[in-house]
C-alpha cells in the first residue's frame, strides 16, 4: 500500500454530458417529477427499522413516541 497511488480528478478522462430530455405525456407541458421518488421512501423503512429493533409495528405517520410505547403496552 505504500506505493498506491490514490486516484485525484486530474486521472478522469474529458467527458462531454449529453442531456436528454424526452417529453412526458403525463406531466404539465411534458415535465418530469425529479423530487418525488425520495420522498416516499424513508417512512416505511423507519417504521421497518422500528419494528426490528423494538418489534412495534407502526402502521401510521408521523411515528412518534407515544405510538411505539402504546404498541410496547399491547394497547
Amino acid at each position: 500500500m505504500v506505493d498506491f497511488k490514490i486516484p485525484s480528478i486530474l486521472d478522469v478522462p474529458a467527458m462531454e454530458p449529453i442531456i436528454v430530455e424526452p417529453d412526458d405525456p403525463y406531466g404539465p407541458f411534458g415535465a418530469k417529477g425529479v423530487g418525488e421518488p425520495p420522498a416516499s421512501i424513508p417512512a416505511p423503512a423507519i417504521a421497518n427499522a422500528i419494528y426490528n429493533a423494538v418489534g412495534v409495528r407502526c402502521n401510521e405517520i408521523p411515528i412518534n413516541i407515544r405510538a411505539v410505547l402504546d404498541g410496547l403496552k399491547g394497547v
